[in-house]
């Protein structure tokens, strides 16, 4: 009889302007801060068990240029959408945290000649020493150095095989190894250009599995050449797609990465400002927040053009005087990374068109409109840390890379800056078509300029300027000196970079760097740091024969060798074996490098014989050094390789590279009376015997015809993806060498 109600009787009515509101009217009751308190407290509490019961997923990138940094922080917010992720650089990373791991998604890209980014070194030779396992007689495979095992490493692997049929064997979790509930899938950037393209992201995702770890997705490799931004989407999606399902985590893969890689949200207006900031740029110490390395000013003693007046290209000299620093120490063989500016006429065109620009000399900073999240820092303006306080010429001037194509990424945002429909479309179908787009790439090679001339109709807002466009990156140049013959002095050797775009008919374009440097003046700064090449050094034991190959400029390391060679003769008392060099160049009366220097050396027991081929030699067939090497040293070739212990060096753009590679092992089948597998095998065991050295730079004017061709079987591969007929690891082991 407790609840019980009498009829008729009178109620009261509940004060209506507390909990009704006038139909029609926005008017809300006020919420007290108690009330906002426990909501927000509520929510948190939440939000905080649901992210406790996510499965955590680590993202490892390793970076030279900041691209693989990019992606792996775009993985890092699809992920989000499903999992707890944490995105780390690889030095930062202890890989002893390995053995605790659920899910590791790598991103890295490959330096070089096949080596380590420099900021995953450390995690590459850690990740080596980690013991496998049935590893209790390790194979002779196991003790190669972690470089040139990463080299050569590939999914045929006989000691990977064996693994993984005894992996299959077992049933016990611990027997698979020390990584045994590891889930992981690996993204390698690259050029094909390259014979060992993405060869550390091959070694990283071997070595995991390797290591026990269970391969969620097939290695998944982009290509520089064609289409590297589309292949990552389609590996992002089949990653997050494979984790969701392995892990049973119920979300749209569709749906999210759509709304990931959507332009709209990864860059809006109204969540970006500028702040002005009181304290102006210093050059050093803002290059070295922006490339996250110790920085050092040289100053220019000369610049001398070594190739004859009557020639129509320029090789340039470049005399550089260090001060004593102990941070531009180096040894023959090192190279220098110097960080130019853009050429200030571009800059100035550029600023013509933002629409939105600070006042001229003002420092400023960007800021980012953070929503904020429960449990984390409220919602507000947070400084994007990514450049230093600096004036927006300053930034385009030091900072910002305005002459590369902009990428399928930044297109997608101009197009919905473009107030022209037409101009919008033709952006969009740029940059989701990647045939079209690297077509258009490759014709034009456009500047950010350029493509503004061609869209007129894009407005060009300040902060996207300073958040979206990629980083100017150091240029790296073989050292061209030896300490013991120039103390104090960094010596580099120099191409000038000018060619039109467009089959010729083009703008006039100038490579950053060496246009800058030839226009240097004695007494002019210029910031740069040594990167050492450790791989790339005279043999300690001076009595063993080498053989010198560069054409061109790759003959720059080779002056530290042979300066340093007659340091050894007449400061020393030493008597070195004397070396053998093959120089190549066009014509021997215009581009002949190092001519007198090199005869000179030659005359003082530094070289025993000295060799050239010229590729335009009036009246003279086209010989390249790697016909020297062919027709006028083979049995040399063979004997200083495999009999004497000796060392070979090959200095230069990749294709002459490959050439070179390629004839030494048909070379060491001839002479060895051995087959060509066998000569290969042979030059395996010449590198992980640091006997066969390759200092290689990318693709240049001279190799256009082999770009077309890369680029046409890169098209192939990736319309095949596309199409599903083959997975996102589509090369066969070996596919990545360019065919002669």
């Amino acid at each position: 009889m407790v609840n019980y109600f009498l009829s008729p009787a009178f109620r009261y009515q509940p004060d209506p302007w507390k909990g009704s509101t006038a139909k029609g009217t926005g008017i809300t009751r006020k919420k007290t801060f108690k009330e906002v308190a426990n909501a927000v407290k509520i929510s948190a509490s939440l939000m905080g068990t649901v992210m406790a019961k996510r499965v955590k997923a680590t993202i490892l990138y390793g970076s030279e240029t900041g691209r693989a940094q990019g992606y792996a922080q775009q993985l890092g917010r699809l992920f989000r959408k499903a999992f707890d992720p944490r995105v780390l650089c690889m030095d930062e990373y202890d890989v002893v945290s390995l053995e605790h791991e659920t899910l590791v998604l790598v991103v890295t890209s490959t330096f070089g000649n096949g080596d380590p980014p420099e900021n995953g070194e450390s995690f590459a030779a850690a990740l080596m020493e980690m013991s496998g396992p049935y590893n209790s007689s390790p194979r002779p495979e196991q003790h190669k150095s972690y470089k040139i095992r990463f080299n050569s490493i590939s999914c045929s692997d006989p000691l990977v095989s064996s693994w993984r049929r005894k992996r299959k064997e077992s049933s016990n979790t611990d027997s698979a190894g020390a990584l045994g509930t590891l889930r992981f899938c690996v993204f390698g950037l690259g050029s094909r250009a390259y014979p060992h393209f993405c060869a550390f992201a091959r070694a990283v995702d071997t070595r995991l599995e390797e290591l026990g770890g269970e391969r969620l997705l097939p290695l998944g490799q982009g290509d520089e050449l064609c289409g590297q931004e589309e292949a990552f989407r389609g590996w992002a999606k089949a990653a997050f797609q494979a984790s969701c399902e392995t892990f049973c985590v119920g979300e749209d893969a569709k749906a999210a990465t759509r709304d990931i890689f959507s332009p709209k949200r990864s860059w809006k207006r109204q969540r970006y400002r500028l702040s002005t900031q009181a304290e102006g740029l210093q050059l050093l110490p803002g290059l070295m927040h922006v490339h996250r390395r110790k920085m050092f000013q040289a100053t220019v003693l000369s610049v001398e053009n070594l190739q004859s007046s009557k020639s129509t290209r320029a090789t340039i000299l470049v005399r550089l005087d260090t001060a004593g620093q102990e941070g531009l120490q180096y040894q023959p063989g090192d190279h220098i990374g110097v960080c130019p500016p853009n050429r200030p006429g571009l800059v100035e065109a550029l600023l013509s068109r933002v629409e939105d620009p600070p006042p001229p000399g003002e420092p400023v900073a960007v800021e980012q409109l953070e929503k904020g999240s429960p449990g984390g820092p409220p919602p507000g303006w947070v400084r994007d840390p990514r450049l230093p306080p600096c004036t927006l010429r300053q930034a385009l001037t030091f900072f910002l890379d305005i002459t590369s194509p902009p990428s399928p990424q930044l297109l997608r945002l101009l197009s919905t800056l473009a107030e022209e429909p037409g101009e919008q479309q033709e952006l969009e179908t740029l940059s989701q078509d990647p045939r079209r787009y690297e077509e258009w790439k490759w014709f034009r090679c456009p500047t950010l300029l350029e493509v503004l001339e061609q869209f007129p109709s894009v407005a060009l807002p300040a902060p996207l300027l300073l958040t979206q466009l990629p980083l100017l990156q150091p240029r790296y140049y073989s050292v061209s000196s030896a300490p013991s013959a120039h103390p104090g002095e960094i010596h580099l050797t120099v191409a000038v970079l000018a060619y039109r775009t467009q089959d010729g008919l083009g703008p006039l374009h100038y490579g950053v760097c060496s246009t800058w440097l030839s226009q240097l003046k004695a007494g002019d700064p210029v910031p740069c740091f040594i990167r050492g090449a450790p791989s790339f050094r005279l043999p300690p034991d001076p009595s063993l024969p080498c053989i010198l190959v560069g054409p061109g400029t790759g003959i720059a390391p080779f002056r530290g060798f042979w300066q340093e060679r007659l340091h050894d003769i007449e400061s020393k008392g030493l008597q070195p074996a004397p070396m053998t060099l093959v120089f190549g160049c066009r014509c021997s009366q215009l581009d002949h490098l190092y001519r007198d220097e090199v005869q000179d050396a030659r005359q003082r027991g530094v070289f025993g014989c000295v060799l050239t081929a010229f590729s335009r030699e009036p009246d003279s067939p086209k010989t390249y050094v790697q016909d020297i090497l062919r027709t006028e040293l083979a049995a040399e070739v063979h004997r200083v390789l495999c009999l004497e212990r000796g060392h070979m060096f090959v200095c230069g753009d990749v294709t002459m590279a490959t050439s070179v590679l390629q004839t030494v092992q048909r070379i060491l089948a001839t002479e060895g009376d051995m087959e060509l597998e066998e000569a290969g095998d042979v030059i395996g065991v010449l590198r992980d015997q640091q006997r066969y050295h390759e200092d290689i730079f990318g693709l240049t004017l001279r190799t256009q015809e082999v770009t077309s061709r890369i680029r046409t079987q890169s098209f192939s591969l990736q319309e095949r993806h596309l199409r599903g007929a083959v997975p996102w690891a589509f090369d066969p082991p070996g596919a990545d060498t360019p065919a002669p």
